[in-house]
């Protein structure tokens, strides 16, 4: 599923409460009641993953009211900023900002949003999720927090699937879905063979994915390098070097394919049609003009000056 985005940003103010309402009711059975008088403003993205949904939500004060559903779904919410109540059991759980509750929607769930909040929701099966947890606990009941590393990783996993706006396809997606299921297994408490296939599936394919996220906003830094990635996330360069020796690469070819790729699409924006394509390439982070232009045109099949002076959708080759 390509990803589903709305706001109440174009839609008039007198017509928003329907609009969101209309919007959230085609996703989830039950009903939305605002708590004020303000104008509505709201935001949701939407992507299936396989068997997952995931949804981010951007919501004004609300309350929620879900109806007993016998779907065999678990919902992971991650508060990421506001909170309030949800009472799913006859007793008012309070959720603060940094929290994440497991829900069953067995019961009537009432979920208040006391503030303007934001919500990360992952829906998984529970047919492929509680046998993957240890036998003995119940690590569905507590509040489980986004201060653990675990957690941090899924929610950053989850939201670059929101950010990616191109479509992929049915191999990624089976291969997406269980990598959020191995973190969230993870997170939960999985029995011994689950944890060690979490860590080595979906652990690894989080850090890397959010290595490349840290790569692709600092193409322009002279001091990325992998010695510099290594200190910022905590890992050692041998740890890294094999993320991406998993994927047949290395962390040198990916920064310099993703500042080619960077430089591409500096070179067809008409916007900076005036700036040079040394200083095109400079703040895409190449420091020798030289060099950049050798791996351009290896990477590419022309030079720079033929890239900026094709038009949009002449064919391009790419070598790996």
């Amino acid at each position: 599923m390509a990803l589903l985005r709305f706001s109440t940003d174009q839609v008039p103010v007198e017509q928003r409460r329907d609009v969101v309402e209309a919007a959230y009711g085609a996703h989830v059975s039950g009903a939305i009641d605002f708590l004020d008088e303000a104008p509505v403003r709201a935001a949701m993205v939407l992507r299936d993953v396989a068997n997952i949904h995931i949804a981010r939500l951007e919501t004004p004060p609300v309350q929620i009211t879900t109806s007993p559903d016998d779907d065999g779904t678990l919902y992971l919410s991650i508060t990421q900023a506001g909170g309030g109540v949800i009472d799913a059991r006859g007793a008012e759980r309070q959720v603060h900002s940094g929290d994440i509750n497991v829900l069953r929607r067995e019961r009537r769930c009432v979920t208040i949003a006391a503030e303007p909040s934001h919500l990360l929701n992952i829906a998984i099966p529970k047919a492929v999720l509680v046998p993957r947890l240890r036998a003995g606990t119940d690590s569905l009941l507590p509040t489980h927090s986004l201060a653990s590393p675990v957690a941090r990783l899924l929610q950053g996993y989850a939201m670059t699937l929101l950010m990616d706006e191109r479509a992929i396809t049915p191999a990624e997606e089976a291969l997406f879905s269980a990598h959020i299921i191995d973190l969230a297994a993870l997170l939960l408490g999985p029995g011994r063979d689950a944890a060690e296939q979490a860590k080595q599936q979906g652990v690894r394919a989080a850090r890397r994915q959010a290595i490349k996220a840290d790569v692709a906003v600092h193409l322009s830094e002279p001091e990325l390098s992998l010695d510099w990635i290594a200190r910022r996330h905590g890992l050692s360069v041998p740890y890294i070097r094999a993320l991406f020796y998993d994927e047949g690469s290395s962390f040198t070819d990916h920064v310099m394919h993703a500042r080619l790729d960077h430089v591409r699409a500096l070179l067809l924006d008409p916007k900076l049609s005036g700036r040079t394509i040394a200083a095109l390439a400079l703040m895409a982070g190449f420091g020798d003009i030289s060099w950049f232009n050798q791996v351009f045109r290896r990477r590419f099949g022309m030079t720079p000056s033929d890239m900026r002076a094709s038009k949009p959708g002449d064919p391009v080759s790419q070598n790996p």
